[in-house]
């Protein structure tokens, strides 16, 4: 009877619910706006506008969190803590120029929206890894106390 045995463990492995990997997956959400935090308009209004195109179109979004910096915009580890990433000391994310990221000036808009609010000050792009095939691009730059900016969640198979 091993073999009925075995052949029961079998299919009660087969038939797990798998789900439990899709919602670990739909946690990696990371913060883009603190509570009661306001949006300049110009990023309001490009946001409303702006796809960012990869294997899924999706929008960008707002970005508006508290930032005290001394040193302008934060390192990759001060902006994992920012963003709530579970693991700020080992997070995948690069700080990348805007013109190389935009190499063929499709986001543009973008880039001098988040100028515009944030009246001028330096503007980059966070690059974050949520996992092989997920990236998310923060263009941010800072004025009044806050990080401001757009970001846009990219696929890429």
């Amino acid at each position: 009877m091993s073999n009925d045995d075995d052949y029961m463990a079998f299919l009660n492995k087969a038939n797990q619910d798998t789900g439990a990997g899709a919602s670990t997956q739909a946690k990696t959400v990371f913060k883009a706006k603190d509570q009661g935090a306001e949006v300049p308009k110009p990023i309001v209004d490009v946001c409303k506008k702006i796809v960012y195109t990869s294997d899924a179109d999706e929008p960008f979004e707002e970005v508006s969190l508290k930032w005290q910096g001394k040193n302008g915009l934060p390192t990759e580890t001060e902006f994992a803590k920012l963003i709530d990433h579970s693991s700020p000391e080992s997070a995948e994310i690069q700080i990348l120029d805007p013109l190389s990221w935009d190499s063929h000036g499709k986001y543009t808009d973008v880039i001098e929206a988040v100028r515009e609010a944030s009246q001028g000050n330096d503007v980059r792009v966070y690059q974050v890894t949520r996992d092989s095939t997920r990236i998310e691009y923060w263009v941010i730059s800072h004025a009044d106390g806050k990080l401001i900016g757009a970001k846009a969640l990219s696929v890429e198979s």
